[in-house]
């Protein structure tokens, strides 16, 4: 509680914002969201507040924005020799922009982050054309990103490192509807990376020492997921089913189906539950412990091992006129998730809670 008391601000500029919103005068529509995220597994807790926002430019263009605030606090040896607690602080801000051309949108996309060991710059075009009578969209998207790492948490008798990472992201979709009320949709996204890719902060046991983990330089990832999306009537009820198959050139082989059910329950409120099972392979080189030292890589990073996990969760969405409020006060949405994540790995079992207040607004 005491890292939310150290930053008010993302609070404050919500709370402000969504005054001016609720009073505004109108010339165009908008929307701010207030949300915050807590996550708990056994040696991490992470708290963050956020403020999102979208507003209509013209009569052709919108802008989204994003402001947040990560309070970290985990089990690490970067706290010291004696391996107590590591607390950071990350804070992110982006943004988009997109334009409507007849059936072309075209846009783009930046975002960064700053914390005191990791700085890290992201941004790229998008574009997507709706054909057909808008029933067939296809989109594409590339993206590229710039890292600065160091190890500046680390203890001060800890020499000092340095180092850069460099990504590159595209990305092609494509979404048909496939009748009244089913729509199917699939993207392939394709990534490369070129640089430090290891923790600076964390050893392996290699022939019975600590050793600093090594990573290759270069990556390559895959991703394809599918989904069916398909609206009920007579129960008005969503039902989403998706699928999502990785692989990258470490060895990694990913599978994660998933299933969603949102229900209408009228009067501007709905519910839904959500699974999603995931199950992936150990990276090429990654061993609890290894008998040598003198190996081109060495990791025992638990995002690297092989490993499943299932998640449960439920969400409720309320709209203020379900509550008896009137105006734009009844405009107001407030959400609320709940997710449970069991996972057999050193992480261990992880609680997910996320709640969110949207204003509606015209300007």
């Amino acid at each position: 509680m005491q890292l939310i008391a150290r930053r008010p601000t993302v609070v404050a500029i919500a709370a402000g914002a969504c005054w001016l919103a609720v009073a505004g005068s109108a010339r165009a529509d908008g929307e701010l969201s207030m949300r915050g995220v807590y996550y708990k597994e056994r040696a991490t807790r992470v708290m963050q507040p956020m403020l999102d926002g979208s507003f209509e430019v013209g009569d052709h263009g919108a802008v989204t924005a994003h402001l947040l605030v990560d309070a970290i606090t985990s089990a690490s040896v970067a706290a010291g020799a004696d391996g107590g607690e590591f607390t950071e602080r990350r804070v992110e801000g982006g943004g988009t922009y997109s334009h409507e051309l007849g059936v072309v949108r075209f846009g783009s996309q930046v975002r960064y982050s700053s914390e005191p060991d990791y700085k890290s710059t992201f941004g790229g075009p998008r574009l997507a054309a709706e054909l057909f009578d808008r029933n067939l969209v296809l989109t594409a998207s590339g993206t590229v990103g710039h890292d600065e790492i160091s190890n500046a948490g680390a203890p001060p008798m800890v020499p000092r490192i340095e180092d850069t990472l460099t990504s590159y992201l595209g990305s092609i979709g494509v979404s048909q509807l496939l009748g009244a009320n089913l729509v199917g949709a699939v993207t392939y996204d394709v990534s490369y990376l070129d640089g430090l890719q290891s923790n600076l902060y964390r050893s392996v046991i290699a022939a019975g020492a600590q050793v600093a983990e090594r990573h290759p330089q270069l990556r390559t990832r895959h991703a394809v997921v599918g989904s069916l999306k398909w609206f009920v009537p007579a129960s008005s009820t969503t039902l989403i089913a998706g699928y999502r198959r990785y692989h990258d050139d470490w060895g990694i082989d990913g599978h994660t189906p998933e299933l969603r059910v949102i229900q209408d329950a009228g009067a501007g409120a709905a519910f839904g539950f959500r699974y999603r099972y995931h199950r992936q392979d150990q990276a090429d080189f990654y061993q609890p412990r290894y008998d040598s030292s003198t190996l081109a890589f060495l990791s025992d990073d638990i995002k690297l091992s092989a490993f499943d996990s299932h998640t449960l969760a439920a969400h409720l969405e309320v709209v203020g006129e379900a509550l008896g409020f009137e105006g734009r006060i009844g405009e107001l949405r407030g959400q609320i998730v709940i997710e449970y994540v069991a996972q057999n790995n050193r992480f261990g079992n992880a609680l997910v809670t996320h709640a969110a207040l949207t204003v509606p607004f015209a300007y």
